[in-house]
Order: structure tokens, then sequence, then C-alpha cells
């Protein structure tokens, strides 16, 4: 169901190293992408966590980043790759079982849409 994940541990870890703090690690911050947008949609709705930008609360946030960035140019974006369901996730301090039952719940609503 899941398209792709950006992480930087990931996706560009020779480039994030160059950038990062000596022993720190990769960050709470990704991304995901589906294979179709109802998934997104569902895996976003289904999400039990705060909606929104992040802007470096310690709680859980997600947000349809490129809905929110580029709602006016989306076809502009998608020329460089970046696709209108894009998920955007800065991950916070709740417990870890917490958060991975929250995500198994919106991952379960997205298969069921696909």
């Amino acid at each position: 169901i899941v398209k792709t994940v950006f992480y930087p541990k990931y996706t560009t870890a020779n480039h994030y190293s160059k950038c990062r703090v000596s022993g720190g690690g990769f960050g709470g911050l990704f991304s995901v992408t589906f294979h179709d947008m109802r998934a997104s949609k569902a895996f976003f709705d289904a999400l039990p966590c705060s909606k929104g930008p992040s802007l470096g609360t310690n709680f859980t946030l997600a947000c349809p980043y490129t809905i929110l960035a580029h709602y006016l140019e989306l076809d502009w974006v998608a020329g460089y790759g970046v696709e209108a369901g894009l998920v955007r996730v800065s991950v916070g301090m709740e417990e870890r079982e917490e958060l991975l039952r929250g995500f198994e719940k919106a991952l379960k609503a997205a298969r069921e849409v696909s």
C-alpha cells in the first residue's frame, strides 16, 4: 500500500551525514506516499494524531504537505516528483506502542480503500 517512505537514513544518508551533528540521529520527521490518493487520504484521516504542519511540538503531527505547501501549483511540483498525496509526519514523544498502534490503524484504513 505504501509507495515510498522518505527518511534521511534511507533516502539521502550520504548527504545528510555531511550536515548532521556529530553523534546525532536522523530526527523524527518523515514523509510517505501511497499508490493511490484514496489510500493517502484514508491513512491521513485515520492516523490518530494532531493534524497540521510541524513547528517543533513534542507531540505527533501529520499534514498533507504538498496540498498545504503547493495547493495552487500541484502540476508544477509533480514535475519534480512531488506527489499530491504525500503525508508528512513529525513524530512526537508519545509512547512507542501508542504510536505503533496508531500507524497500524492508519495503514489498515489505507489498505481497506485500495
